[in-house]
């Protein structure tokens, strides 16, 4: 039985290694298979290819035999006719537009990109049919320049608009050259067209931003010319009344000087402590008008009174000069809508330069008259008159007529300047014309009038008192005032101002000593700095108000102040002042203003 079981054993693992041997064997012969398969593929590509070269290459032989037994002139002529058909192919299918012309300039052939181009037919461009695909504003110049290279035999060459299939116009550049002949004559031509429009767009718009550029930093250069030209005069203009003061007053203190030289260089320090003011002002006004921060309040103005006002208080200017003043003024012209102030101020700038600029024994003429439904108001001189070049520039700032070196007036010259800003916030108009030098000028301020006008009221009242104001002092005799600045010369000479006028003055020398002396008394008005150190004006008033009422927080208050904004007086008012003055004092203006806050005194 043992022997049986092993003979079977035997069995089975022979017949195992045989399988085995058997699998190994097919798989071998399967990779072997595969491998001559890929083998014979690549063969059969090789030979396939090698059968291409060999059709091709006895192709060309046969065509090359097939010539070679041809006569020799049928020859050339058949590889001329094969070298003409391949360039007629390329010819065809180029996007260049290609043609060619006769000797007498019409044209006989267009390639395919001209019929897909203008989407017109052979017919539509043959011979000089061409010509209308161009542009007509470059039809003209295109066809001189064809008819000249036609005469010289020169390249053609030029940039024109062609027109497409849409309607539209589109750059092209064109290029014709002559073919010539054995001899050097013309016997035909052949050129192309090709579309530049982008490119041609791009190299536009480049030169429009380069001659913009060049234009912006010239206009930059000038106006930085005109800026150095003007803080030039700006420091000539401040340090010429400030040495006066300085030299005067070092004068005065040192002692040696009679009562009469005194009041001399006393009356020199004020007239150019004024003009310096007067350039500050201009500054200052110029610089608000150009923040955009000028409001007008604007009221119903008898105009024809308004002028009267102004040509008033500019005749003793005028008489001082010798200059004659006339005014023709008509009471009827009627009512505008203006700022007073502001309005007056035009009309003083505008009568002021004209005698300023007019000679002795010369004339200055304001005329104010209706003229449609405007008011129009003529100031005409006869002074040094304005240059030709220069009048289209008078109004502009930072321009002057001369030089900082040659001027020979006082001034910024920011007059006009300022006229012109302000006329126009009213919605106006003002010119500026001239004959030239020695032949004076006439300006013209134009501005709508109102068509039902107010005859109840006015400025004649209004101004009857300013004029007052000026020649008749106006007494604070038994009104108490508290004056608060911290800079002592500005605080003595506000006490002597108003004590002068009757008042009794108390002075503090900022805003806590101020409010101690609210505490123990009673004053009528309290003027008061705005800028002064710890507690300003602000600070100051806001406390007062803030008092009892028993204690005096309805005292009424004036802001005295530097700061001449428009904001600047209305943060003021907000805080608690019922007035708002700027610096430097005038005395008049202060009177005026505290005479209106207490009850019951009144102008004298």
């Amino acid at each position: 039985m043992l022997k049986k079981d092993n003979e079977d054993a035997l069995l089975r693992s022979v017949a195992l290694q045989t399988a085995q041997t058997i699998l190994r064997a097919r798989l071998q012969a399967e990779r072997v298979l595969e491998q001559a398969k890929l083998d014979l593929q690549d063969k059969t590509r090789q030979l396939d290819h090698s059968l291409t070269i060999l059709r091709a290459t006895s192709t060309i032989e046969k065509e090359r035999l097939e010539f070679r037994k041809m006569p020799v002139h049928l020859y050339q002529e058949a590889y001329k006719r094969k070298a003409a058909c391949r360039t007629c192919v390329v010819a065809e299918k180029t996007p260049l537009k290609i043609f060619t012309a006769r000797v007498d300039g019409t044209k006989d052939y267009f390639n395919e990109s001209w019929f897909e181009y203008a989407g017109v037919g052979l017919g539509k461009l043959v011979g000089w049919a061409w010509v209308d695909l161009i542009h007509t504003e470059d039809r003209e110049e295109n066809l001189k320049r064809w008819k000249q290279s036609l005469r010289t035999g020169e390249p053609f060459s030029v940039e024109s608009r062609l027109r497409h299939v849409t309607g539209s116009y589109r750059w092209h550049s064109s290029y014709v050259v002559p073919i010539r002949d054995a001899v050097g004559r013309i016997w035909m031509w052949t050129g192309y067209c090709m579309d530049i429009h982008e490119t041609k767009m791009k190299t536009e718009e480049l030169e429009r931003s380069l001659a913009k550029e060049r234009e912006t930093r010239k206009d930059a250069e000038r106006v930085n010319h005109s800026k150095d030209e003007f803080f030039a005069m700006l420091s000539h203009e401040l340090r010429n009344p400030l040495n006066a003061i300085l030299g005067w007053s070092q004068l005065i203190l040192q002692g040696t000087m009679n009562s009469e030289s005194v009041r001399k260089g006393i009356e020199t320090i004020e007239r150019n402590a004024r003009i310096q003011n007067k350039l500050i002002e201009d500054l200052f006004e110029m610089s608000r008008i150009n923040a955009g921060k000028v409001t007008l309040e604007l009221l119903r103005i008898d105009l024809s009174s308004l002028t009267e006002v102004v040509v008033d208080s500019a005749a003793p200017v005028a008489e001082a000069k010798k200059v004659r003043l006339r005014k023709i003024i008509d009471s009827e012209v009627g009512v505008v809508l203006a700022d007073q102030n502001r309005f007056q101020q035009v009309l003083w700038n505008l009568l002021s330069n004209a005698i300023k600029f007019t000679p002795e024994e010369g004339e200055v003429e304001i005329h104010v008259q209706r003229v449609g439904s405007r008011a129009e108001v003529k100031v005409k001189d006869s002074g040094i008159g304005i240059k030709r070049e220069f009048l289209p520039h008078v109004f502009d700032r930072f321009r002057q007529a001369d030089s900082p070196a040659s001027r020979q007036q006082i001034g910024l010259g920011l007059g006009l300047a300022i006229v012109k800003e302000l006329v126009l916030l009213h919605r106006g108009t003002v010119i500026a014309e001239s004959d030239g030098e020695g032949k004076g000028s006439v300006f013209t301020v134009s501005l709508p009038l109102i068509q039902h006008r107010d005859t109840g009221t006015g400025i004649e009242n209004q101004t009857g008192i300013l004029l007052e104001r000026d020649d008749t002092p106006l007494p604070l005799t038994g009104l108490t005032l508290l004056v608060i600045d911290d800079e002592r010369d500005s605080l003595e000479f506000a006490k002597k101002a108003l004590t002068k006028q009757g008042g009794t003055v108390i002075i503090a020398g900022g805003a806590a000593e101020g409010l101690e002396i609210l505490k123990a008394k009673r004053p009528d008005v309290i003027i008061c700095d705005i800028s002064m150190p710890g507690k300003n004006g602000y600070q100051f008033i806001r406390e007062v108000r803030s008092m009892p009422k028993n204690a005096g927080s309805s005292t009424p208050a004036i802001a005295l102040t530097g700061f001449a904004r428009p904001e600047d007086r209305t943060k003021a008012l907000i805080a608690g002042y019922q007035k708002h003055i700027i610096k430097p004092l005038d005395t008049l203006k202060l009177i005026a203003a505290v005479t209106a806050l207490v009850p019951g005194q009144s102008l004298s």
